[in-house]
């Protein structure tokens, strides 16, 4: 265990929010230590759904590979009454069509994403301090006394900066002195658990719902032997059973009746209820909250996770900026651009629960499910246009300041090779992408976030042209997804969003 460090940044937490951001700051060159209250990784299955956005996360962090051979696009969903299969297909909202969309949702349980992220810092040369508790935390004007203990004793760090992703229960924000504000939805609770099963196809999710017993659900998870096991409680019992493999399987012969079916032992078990809280601030002073630390949703539309992981992508970049000598007022743009992402996403959430409970006993199951992906719970449509980050001007273009830059196909002039935007955009820079003949765009003369020159990209139409950073749009496919119309420029932040955009 370490003990009486002194760092830039400490994370509390090895989930998905504490591994991206790790990640995003080893390789800004962050001096950065990783804590976790467990003796070792998680297994239970928890979440499953990895969305578009975070998905482009997971690009530019040099994980989509894995990420993508592990997990599973496109899983059908059949729905039975009893033991009469009514329907099955693939949610239409699951195929993006779009150009500057590359990843449709991906279905993969946490502990293998958190696999895939523990590898990728173990790469940077991170790692991660296993059975460490925080116990206390002060803030002095300069840095933050956090005392952990562990095996070997107890130990103190000093850090200028701390982010709590502990969770919903997180000892970060209650010894910061915030306070997460929500409510119970005690009439909504699940059994959960990680199951074996045999007699079941796996090529889809099976789906029973009905006015008596409410939904059970059983989800394949990727590249493993498990199934995730999912039953509603029925609202009028008010004292349910506690999780075991019996119960599992009396729940899967009352609402399924499969005969050829069997559970066979079951790992992870779990009595669920659905809390929805907001912290009422995202930062104390010099310490940050992410993650379930600062929101904790229903499960419904799988935004918990992903909602975390962008928060982590959004406060690494402006970390490292400040820590390399930016404005300390940066900082205080992630609760501006984070906090209100959050209250949309609970608020989406539990509508969502909502409909998804009311379908249960009124024939329209099979359409609430397919529901719960559309536009809004995959992230693309997130953006930041009231942000001081994200400069006024040219509000008439479809694509502006502080929406996400979108992808598109051009043609490397140097190499005649196709290369993605995304493949630009990728690392820890700022980019500028000159469209035809446009001028960097500037800031009237306000201080810069950034402390080196971003990296300049000339995409044009013109199909002679040369010279290192210099794309070819054949067809006008990255003018289009610009909604470019003349000569512009448009400046994007390191977190692939829009933050200026002018004319030449």
């Amino acid at each position: 265990m370490v003990k009486d460090a002194t760092l830039d940044v400490l994370i509390v937490g090895a989930g998905p929010t504490g591994l991206t951001l790790a990640i995003d700051l080893a390789r800004r060159g962050v001096d950065c230590h990783l804590v976790e209250r467990t003796e070792g990784p998680r297994t239970a299955s928890r979440a499953k759904t990895i969305q578009p956005r975070a998905l482009e996360v997971a690009d530019d962090l040099g994980v989509i590979q894995q990420v993508l051979e592990l997990g599973q696009v496109h899983v059908p969903t059949r729905h039975y009454d009893r033991d009469r299969v009514i329907s099955e297909g693939v949610s239409t909202a699951l195929g993006m069509s779009d150009p500057g969309v590359p990843y449709a949702p991906v279905w993969l349980s946490q502990p293998m994403f958190e696999r895939i992220l523990r590898d990728r810092l173990a790469e940077l040369g991170g790692r991660i301090e296993w059975g460490t508790e925080v116990t206390a935390v002060a803030q002095t004007d300069d840095a933050v006394e956090v005392t952990v203990s562990g095996a070997a004793g107890e130990g103190r760090i000093r850090a200028r900066y701390v982010v709590g992703c502990d969770g919903g229960r997180s000892v970060v924000r209650k010894r910061s002195g915030a306070a997460l504000e929500g409510v119970s939805y005690g009439e909504h609770r699940w059994w959960l658990g990680d199951v074996h099963i045999t007699g079941l196809d796996r090529h889809c999710q099976h789906v029973w719902m009905s006015r008596e017993h409410g939904i059970l659900s059983l989800f394949p998870l990727p590249s493993t032997d498990l199934w995730q096991f999912q039953a509603s409680v029925p609202a009028d019992d008010s004292d349910p059973a506690a999780p075991t493999l019996d119960l599992f399987r009396r729940l899967f012969t009352e609402r399924a009746g499969l005969a050829e079916v069997t559970i066979d032992d079951a790992g992870w078990l779990s009595l669920y209820e659905i809390n929805v809280a907001l912290v009422d601030r995202y930062r104390i002073g010099r310490i940050f909250l992410a993650g379930d630390a600062a929101h904790v949703h229903s499960p419904a539309g799988g935004q918990g996770m992903n909602t975390g992981i962008q928060d982590a992508y959004n406060l690494g970049w402006k970390l490292a900026a400040v820590l390399e000598g930016a404005a300390e007022s940066l900082l205080d743009t992630y609760e501006l651009e984070r906090r209100p992402v959050a209250r949309a996403v609970l608020d989406d959430s539990t509508s969502r629960l909502h409909s998804l409970m009311r379908s249960a006993g009124d024939g329209s199951g099979a359409a609430a499910v397919a529901g719960l992906t559309d536009d809004f719970t995959t992230g693309l449509t997130i953006a930041y246009t009231e942000s001081p980050l994200s400069e006024p001007g040219l509000d008439y273009a479809r694509v502006r300041a502080g929406d996400r830059a979108p992808d598109a196909v051009v043609l490397d002039a140097s190499t005649g090779r196709e290369v993605r935007v995304f493949d630009l955009l990728r690392g820890t820079h700022w980019t500028v992408l000159n469209f035809d003949h446009g001028s960097p765009a500037r800031r009237n003369g306000s201080r810069s976030p950034f402390a080196t020159a971003p990296k300049t990209i000339r995409i044009t139409t013109d199909t002679t042209a040369t010279g290192p950073d210099t794309m070819i749009d054949l067809g006008g496919r990255a003018h289009d997804s610009y909604d470019i119309t003349g000569d512009t420029a448009i400046l994007i932040r390191p977190d692939g969003y829009i933050a200026a955009r002018t004319e030449a």
